[in-house]
């Protein structure tokens, strides 16, 4: 579920859709972390996890910010930097640095492996 979350916010952000992103980014290291307390038993694939949760939580940061500073720039402005008539070419303001890419570490798919059994065996 986490990774699926993740894939899908990537998706979002390299799209633009930067609100749904940081939600889907935020929720993805929720079941992360989650996976890591309850089910990942291995401490390698615990450091692995937290090294893309870190990632993931940069970006959404970085996306929190953008998002704060877009909701103050209410105003397109003009490609010479001057607001004004709207027969004009409007330039907006640039979205965040590029979003984190996906790569599921092999102790994170070996993780999400171990977690699926594990939900077989106990239904």
């Amino acid at each position: 579920k986490a990774i699926d979350l993740v894939t899908k916010a990537t998706e979002e952000d390299k799209n633009k859709n930067y609100a749904e992103a940081l939600r889907l980014y935020e929720s993805a290291v929720e079941y992360f972390l989650h996976a890591m307390k309850y089910e990942v038993p291995n401490e390698r694939a615990k450091e692995s996890i937290r090294a893309k949760c870190k990632q993931y939580l940069d970006r959404a940061e970085k996306l929190k910010d953008y998002i704060g500073k877009s909701k103050d720039k209410k105003k397109p402005v003009k490609a010479d930097g001057n607001s004004g008539s709207q027969d004009r070419c409007l330039q907006f303001p640039a979205g965040p640095a590029e979003p984190v890419e996906v790569v599921v570490p092999e102790s994170i798919a070996k993780a999400e492996s171990y977690i699926e059994r594990s939900m077989l065996d106990v239904l």
